[in-house]
């Protein structure tokens, strides 16, 4: 004999059944009072099926699928979506389908705790108990259709404060509740929602003896901000853990704080999203967004890494063998994650187990087993470090830098090539502190003859940041160039910034300890110290003009090296001087487009080929003036007022393999009025007149080539020229650049963080695989 349907069929007949299941107010504190299985079986309520085909329950304890219950007066909890005239009918019963295709204790390969077993049915005379209150009940009913307005409005409050209640709401094309087991079999188009939480399958059991449930087939697991597709699920509604098998999602950083609320949390009737996060309709990936790069090096490289700044990656797209989930954390196996969009990933994070869990409200622990980053699905480098520290969601910068040390060059402090490893340190809140120990490879090499014991052979970088308040923020760093004590003076530098916004405004509090600062011709010049406030303005837009104007005002005690004697003790003809410095600045500029191209398709094979931005050809120019007035305590007044043009320029749209993109720039900037006449070398202005440029060619492929330099057109000099050579990819990035005349240079890793829409394919799948990026 088959199961009773839960939706009995009743003229008109229903597009679709509908069963929303509902708590009391008070079910978390009744649930910790009853020791025994009866509390879940209460006497049924009323019944009454609404217009639309929609059956809705009130005062039922936690999911009773009571048929008998009243609709509430109020609206529905969620309005069911446009649905296809067909149907799903499911190829078993129920019943049947239960013991066919759950094996005991395990569903699809996904463990289920003891507690899941199927409840003991109730004696027959509890049945019958039942039975007469579900009579008792109906007659209830027909007396309250019978009651007076006030009667009425009393039943409407009490249906209001039911309807603040946590609530499930179950949808199916076919629903059959098997009472002696109570269990629900939903099939057809299934979606059940929990608060912020959804499941949607092919088919689902649900079990109201122990709140469990399970669902196969097409499974889109949803809770808060996160979605996870997988072939079979399992879910305990009261403990909001769960597990997942094959399953593949995205995950949001930047909200990774909610996927550990609870899903109930804050509202009685979930969040209002659409019910359907079932996505087979919808294209593969649209709308593709590039929303900055990650910079991993030594020195500063997002200055030559096309110049964006540090944003973290903030979404990955991950698949895993199985993923398990509880109210303290994520666990997953055999874990594939990747920051691209498309598939084959370029580059993929791999381990064979991770766990994440909450430390407080803003910090995350993220551990792994065996993590190593695989390139183009055939270079593996492993990953040294196993755990790391989520502030906020965001991912520190270095989290998948496959260098296992920094590796820079600095032929001035550290006497040539040297490496380092940056070691973050745990802090609470969003202070982040980190130590660098470096190993003087040039020194070791070179002056200290091959003596690895000598302290001048290591040294120490470290830095400290964070906020103070809401509009304030502090930094600080600290190089050691060597642990040789006795030589400390000729090693250490240090300095810190505290910033304050005032309006639009930035105040900055600076000091500095052995500064090195690069003056053009000049080159590098050492200041001493430094004391002072530097107050800057944003860039202002005047009117439609299309100028652009910035200022800036600053007041410092600094001492630094002079030439002039009149500075020194007699005798002396190059030291130490001090003098308070004021100095303010001003500056105008404009740029005009002069022609712009198109953009190829933001495609992993045309736009995004070699590039995480589609690349716009295009030529523009630039012009610009700049007057500065620095005076100082000596008496001594510096003006300048600079003007400046500059073409740049880029043509291709790094598609093809062999010369398809060159970017390039030329500039002049001409001293009009003024001289070289601070006290100072750090600040003298020397170079009059300067020509800067520089070009950057594809070579073959994702090797690119180019340096920038600058000449100064008066005497013929090179002031500085940087070679760089970049292997670039639209998930990741590698950049080696050297200064000859600084003797500086780095080895830098790029990687690129992507928001998308729709959804994505497999890491497996098919290179030719259709989709549909774009970049806004």
């Amino acid at each position: 004999m088959p199961l009773p349907l839960i939706v009995p069929p009743m003229p008109p007949a229903p597009e679709l059944a509908e069963v929303v299941l509902v708590s009391t107010a008070a079910w978390p504190d009744r649930l910790a009072e009853a020791p025994v299985a009866d509390f879940f079986y209460s006497p049924p309520a009323a019944t009454q099926l609404d217009s639309d085909g929609s059956i809705y329950l009130a005062e039922a304890e936690l999911l009773r699928p009571l048929a008998q219950a009243a609709t509430p007066a109020s609206e529905p909890f969620l309005e069911t979506p446009a649905r296809d005239s067909g149907s799903v009918t499911p190829e078993a019963e129920a019943g049947d389908a239960l013991e066919q295709n759950a094996p005991e204790g395990q569903v699809n390969g996904i463990d289920q705790p003891d507690d899941a077993a199927d409840p003991p049915p109730p004696d027959e005379d509890a049945a019958d108990e039942d039975a007469a209150d579900e009579d008792a009940a109906d007659e209830d009913s027909t007396d309250e259709d019978s009651t007076d307005e006030d009667s009425t409005d009393e039943d409407s409050t009490d249906e209001d404060s039911t309807d603040e209640a946590p609530s499930v709401l179950l949808r199916a094309d076919r629903q059959e509740f098997e009472p002696l087991r109570q269990i629900v079999t939903a099939t057809g188009d299934v979606l059940i929602q929990f608060g912020t939480g959804q499941i949607a399958a092919d088919r689902m059991w649900v079990n109201l003896a122990n709140r469990r449930l399970r669902a196969e087939g097409n499974v889109f697991f949803n809770r808060n901000n996160q979605t996870i597709e997988g072939t079979a699920a399992t879910y305990n509604l009261l403990q909001g853990a769960g597990a997942v098998a094959n399953g593949r999602g995205e995950l949001e950083l930047s909200t990774i704080e909610d996927d550990f609320s609870d899903p109930f949390a804050g509202s009685g009737r979930g969040d209002g999203r659409p019910l359907d996060y079932r996505l087979q309709n919808q294209a593969s990936i649209s709308q593709a967004t590039s929303t900055g790069r990650v910079a991993a090096g030594t020195g500063d490289p997002t200055t030559l890494l096309s110049g964006q700044s540090d944003q973290g990656v903030q979404r990955l797209r991950f698949e895993s063998a199985q993923i398990s989930f509880d109210a303290d954390g994520w666990y997953a196996e055999e874990l594939r994650a990747t920051n691209d969009p498309f598939s084959p990933p370029e580059l993929e994070f791999r381990a064979d187990d991770v766990r994440l869990t909450p430390l407080n409200e803003e910090e995350d622990e993220l551990v792994f087993s065996r993590p190593r980053l695989v390139f183009d699905q055939w270079l593996t480098i492993p990953i040294l470090r196993r755990r790391y520290i989520l502030k906020r969601g965001q991912l520190p910068p270095d989290a998948f830098n496959p260098l296992p040390t920094g590796i820079g060059i600095d032929g001035r402090d550290r006497d040539g090539l040297f490496i380092e490893g940056n070691i973050p340190l745990r802090t609470s809140g969003p202070w982040s502190i980190s130590v660098a120990p470096q190993f003087l490879v040039s020194r070791w090499l070179g002056s200290s003859e091959y003596n690895i014991g000598d302290p001048a052979n290591f040294g120490l970088a470290g830095s400290v940041s964070g906020p103070l308040g809401p509009r304030t923020s502090v930094t600080g760093t600290l190089s050691l160039s060597g642990l040789d004590l006795a030589n400390l003076n000729n090693r250490l530098r240090a300095s810190f910034r505290g910033q304050h916004r005032l309006g639009t405004h930035r105040l900055n509090l600076e000091y500095s300890y052995r500064d090195r600062l690069f003056n053009g011709s000049l080159g590098f010049q050492d200041v001493q110290s430094s004391l002072g406030v530097l107050i800057e303005s944003p860039n202002i837009s005047l009117g439609t003009t299309g100028l652009i104007l910035n200022y800036q005002a600053s007041g410092q005690y600094v001492t630094a090296n002079t030439d002039r004697t009149d500075l020194l003790s007699p005798g002396v003809g190059f030291g130490l001087t001090n003098l308070y410095r004021f100095q303010g600045s001003a500056g105008l500029s404009r740029n005009f487009l002069l022609w712009q191209g198109q953009a190829q398709p933001a495609t992993e094979t045309e736009g995004l080929r070699y590039s995480d931005q589609p690349v716009v050809p295009a030529l523009g120019l630039g012009v610009g003036l700049r007057g500065v007035v620095t005076y100082y305590t000596s008496s001594d007044l510096q003006e300048s007022l600079t003007g400046s043009i500059g073409l740049s320029g880029q043509v291709g749209r790094l598609q093809r393999n062999l010369f398809d993109y060159t970017q390039f720039n030329i500039g002049v900037t001409r001293n009009i009025i003024g001289g070289d006449t601070s006290p100072f070398l750090f600040d003298r202005t020397v170079d009059q007149t300067v020509l800067s440029g520089g070009i950057t060619q594809q070579i073959y492929g994702p090797f690119l080539a180019g340096f920038q330099t600058v000449i100064n057109l008066d005497t013929g000099r090179t002031i500085d020229t940087t070679l760089i050579f970049e292997y670039r990819r639209r998930a990741y990035g590698l950049l080696f650049s050297y200064s000859p005349q600084q003797e500086t240079g780095f080895l830098g890793f790029r990687i690129s963080s992507f928001d998308w829409g729709g959804r994505t394919t497999p890491f497996d799948s098919d290179p030719a695989t259709p989709s549909d990026v774009r970049v806004r």
